[in-house]
């Protein structure tokens, strides 16, 4: 019997070369329906919502495992540039971290309001997936750039008296969680606007206030 042959690989350059509005459309709707996992998600609800044909979706993509791993991809590389890449990596305050953070949450997210849903699914489902090693790959990127962030702080700031490691482990944990909320909560109402924004950011204001009469020196 003969073996059957792999498909030939995705065509990412020419995917990335269509229109902005086309190329999101298509990015934003197949973040949307993995969010659940690679398993649960359909190709024909991607490119309905999206408003192409399967055909052309599979011209770039040739399998949904490889629409899936550029997703991945990209994902990461969103992340890095609009967040990270914007901060000034080692030996910060990572209060300010978490406040640029929320000051650039609007935008990314009205471009692609599914991000940070797609980049958690990728945790809860990581044995979804068939190549489960492509996930551990793209999460252990994605751990090396938080673990800059939250365990490079600088530790100077924090008073004598308490684990400054504990202490950035329980800021991490609080801010990334409302930062998250605050995301599903925009989504919910249809997306960011002027008034769920400012809220969003009086809220992160007062946990960074608290988090810093509380911890810090």
């Amino acid at each position: 019997m003969s073996r059957a042959k792999d498909p030939k690989p995705a065509d990412i350059d020419k995917f990335m070369k269509l229109e902005d509005d086309k190329r999101n459309r298509i990015i934003n709707a197949a973040m949307k329906e993995f969010r659940y996992g690679f398993k649960k998600a359909s190709t024909d609800v991607i490119v309905k919502e999206a408003g192409i044909s399967k055909g052309l979706l599979f011209h770039y993509f040739v399998t949904k495992e490889q629409l899936y791993i550029f997703l991945m991809s990209h994902a990461s590389d969103l992340v890095q540039k609009n967040y990270f890449d914007m901060m000034n990596m080692g030996n910060q305050d990572i209060l300010d971290a978490f406040w640029q953070i929320g000051l650039l949450m609007k935008d990314i997210s009205e471009q692609y309001p599914y991000l940070h849903d797609f980049l958690k699914g990728l945790e809860i489902h990581i044995s979804d997936f068939p190549n489960v090693e492509e996930v551990m790959l793209m999460e252990k990127e994605q751990e090396k750039v938080y673990e800059e962030l939250f365990y490079n702080c600088n530790i100077g700031l924090f008073r004598d008296d308490i684990d400054p490691r504990k202490a950035c482990d329980i800021i991490a944990w609080t801010l990334d969680s409302y930062i998250n909320d605050g995301e599903k909560r925009a989504i919910d109402a249809g997306g960011w606007n002027d008034e769920n924004y400012e809220s969003f950011l009086e809220g992160l204001k007062d946990y960074v206030s608290i988090f810093r009469t509380t911890f810090y020196k």
